[in-house]
């Protein structure tokens, strides 16, 4: 049996937070579910060398929680960022590995995403100059 891949998941809907976070627990992840935006941040910038992946999960137009993604997108992280913006609220983010726009954004998508984003190559990402 392989080990499972440690991922952040973050997502300020306890609801969604919760079901999300069962249904990756299901599959090769070891997920630590957080709510709460600071948090999430410290876990990201401490933790970068362990996590295989960094998912944020943007559930309702207009929280704070789109805020502190742009905040945590701007540091230069080495661990691959999958931004799940079911809102539709969220400008373009360019420094994101991969996005997932809509509310139709199932858990499938996410798991395809998953499983591409923590095969890849760890290392700085190449920022776009625009």
């Amino acid at each position: 049996m392989r080990p499972k891949k440690p991922i952040l998941l973050y997502c300020a809907d306890r609801e969604l937070l919760s079901a999300t976070a069962f249904a990756l627990r299901l599959h090769p992840y070891e997920v630590t579910a957080i709510d709460d935006s600071r948090n999430a941040a410290a876990l990201m910038m401490a933790g970068c060398t362990e996590l295989a992946c960094g998912v944020l999960i943007h559930a309702h137009q207009g929280d704070v929680a789109g805020r502190m993604m742009h905040r945590l997108l701007d540091f230069d992280l080495h661990v691959p960022l999958l931004l799940v913006d079911r809102a539709g609220d969220l400008a373009p983010v360019r420094y994101a590995d991969m996005v997932l726009y809509g509310r139709n954004t199932s858990m499938v998508h996410i798991l395809s995403a998953l499983h591409v984003l923590c095969a890849r190559k760890r290392g700085p990402r190449p920022r776009s100059a625009a």
